[in-house]
């Protein structure tokens, strides 16, 4: 039971991270599945949103958001890959987000 509360809460936060960053890829514009959306780092990265969404404060994950970019899987595979290149940060109106 306690696996299931974590799994369904680490899916909110990536529900509505994936919003706060447009809810689109920035390279590519795919948006049709939020399971095929990634958040991949540009800044240093602090922690992974995925691995300790669950127990971090909404002030804690917004921050780690704010050195991510949005992109759909293949696209970001081909940014790790070298093929592409990541898009630069977009300073983005602040957006107040309540996790409860």
């Amino acid at each position: 039971m306690l696996l299931a509360a974590v799994r369904e809460k680490r899916r909110r936060v990536k529900l509505v991270a994936i919003k706060y960053k447009g809810g689109k890829c920035m390279i590519c514009g795919y948006r049709k599945y939020a399971g095929a959306l990634d958040l991949h780092h540009v800044g240093r990265k602090v922690f992974g949103i995925g691995d300790s969404g669950y127990t971090r404060s909404w002030d804690d994950i917004r921050n780690e958001l704010r050195k991510c970019v949005l992109l759909c899987a293949n696209c970001h595979r081909e940014v790790e890959g070298g093929i592409t290149r990541a898009p630069r940060l977009r300073q983005s109106r602040e957006k107040l987000w309540k996790i409860r």
